[in-house]
């Protein structure tokens, strides 16, 4: 990938765009509505959200990021070959043979089982390094956590494990950004606070505490703690409409400027065909053109993120119009309808996040044609298609 990230866009068909002014813009926005000393953290997970992980991590540092969370081990080793040395924080699940690693690294690392807890303590002795630990405590996901009447035992294995060192608590909440009823969440903080309380009783005097994702970090400062985990707001997407409605109900200030995306999805057109009326197009013959057309194809499929469920529905920005999806998503292209953009050409650049003259279209757009959420449509952008800093 470095000869290519090397490339200018116009040398390539199909790229991202990340805007550092945009993204310099979010961080700063959180940033001021947490207090000094809490630690300000971000996750970079599954590629940064599809915003790519490198390149998100290195605009992080330089942006007033204090530490970095991702899910999986070898996220945080590529992080360090990034040249990232801050602090990281793994939050999904190492593999027992792997847990050395951890260690070596000096990662911080969620902690849930108890059987992992053995195996650090014996290798930490073993290795005569301490690793820092987050204890993951269950407030009603149900997915990963230490259950609060399985505390009182964790806790007297811990205190027994002196090369383990607890670091922090967290969690996370289950249903912040789903509701503008947020009883619930105000249910889990009360006993992430009683469970919080237990550690302390059991002599951990002090220890970081940390449950604010981007949904509580808008939304409820009591919730900010000794750390917060800026996740999809950082790249300045809502974590959901109720998210939006509830903030703009806080805040009189202008709620479209309060968070900038930073990223846009571009191709280049490889081909123009001219196709009378009456053909179809793409498989299954799911389109018939009603008139003489003229379709572009595009170097964006299915592979690469752009989901099936947009067939037919969805459109691409050509010369600051809209050129609609005829046909199927195939694997590795789309066919689009440029009859009324009469000047496009080969090579000319298609837009499908992003702006492009006085249109736009937006990941939660293409989420609401797809009956999903924007985590999944930038998630799922190819990881090997090149992003840019702009």
């Amino acid at each position: 990938m470095g000869n290519i990230k090397s490339m200018k866009t116009d040398q390539m068909m199909t790229w991202v765009e990340i805007s550092e002014k945009a993204y310099a813009h979010n961080l700063a926005f959180f940033k001021q509505r947490i207090p000094s000393r809490t630690e300000f953290s971000v996750v970079v997970k599954a590629n940064a959200y599809g915003h790519g992980i490198g390149e998100i991590s290195r605009l992080a540092m330089k942006h007033g990021a204090d530490s970095l969370c991702v899910h999986t081990l070898d996220e945080a080793i590529s992080l360090r070959r990034f040249g990232i040395d801050q602090d990281i924080l793994i939050m999904g699940p190492v593999p027992r043979l792997r847990l050395r690693e951890v260690i070596a690294n000096d990662f911080r690392l969620v902690l849930y089982n108890r059987e992992t807890l053995a195996d650090l303590n014996q290798l930490t002795r073993e290795m005569n390094k301490p690793v820092r630990v987050h204890l993951k405590l269950e407030m009603g996901t149900h997915r990963q956590g230490i259950d609060a009447e399985d505390l009182v035992n964790f806790l007297n294995d811990l205190k027994n494990f002196s090369s383990v060192k607890l670091e922090a608590a967290y969690s996370h909440f289950s249903n912040i950004e789903d509701t503008t009823d947020h009883s619930y969440a105000f249910y889990q903080l009360e006993l992430f606070n009683s469970m919080s309380a237990q550690i302390q009783k059991s002599g951990f005097p002090e220890f970081k505490k940390h449950v604010a994702c981007s949904a509580a970090m808008l939304l409820f400062p009591e919730t900010h703690f000794d750390m917060v985990r800026l996740g999809i707001s950082q790249y300045g997407l809502w974590p959901s409409r109720e998210t939006f409605v509830s903030y703009k109900m806080r805040h009189a200030q202008n709620t479209e400027e309060a968070l900038r995306p930073v990223l846009s999805w571009k191709a280049r057109v490889t081909q123009l065909k001219s196709v009378p009326a009456n053909r179809f197009i793409g498989y299954g013959c799911s389109y018939q053109t009603t008139r003489d057309s003229r379709i572009a194809v595009l170097p964006i499929g299915y592979s690469d993120g752009y989901d099936r469920r947009l067939s037919n529905q969805s459109y691409v920005l050509i010369h600051g119009r809209r050129a609609p999806v005829r046909g199927r998503v195939c694997m590795n292209f789309i066919m689009v309808d440029v009859t009324d953009i009469p000047e496009v050409k080969v090579e000319d650049e298609a837009v499908f996040i992003g702006h492009q003259g006085k249109e736009k279209i937006t990941a939660d757009y293409l989420a609401q044609l797809m009956g999903t959420i924007n985590y999944e449509v930038v998630t799922r952008i190819n990881w090997q298609i090149p992003r840019i800093i702009t």
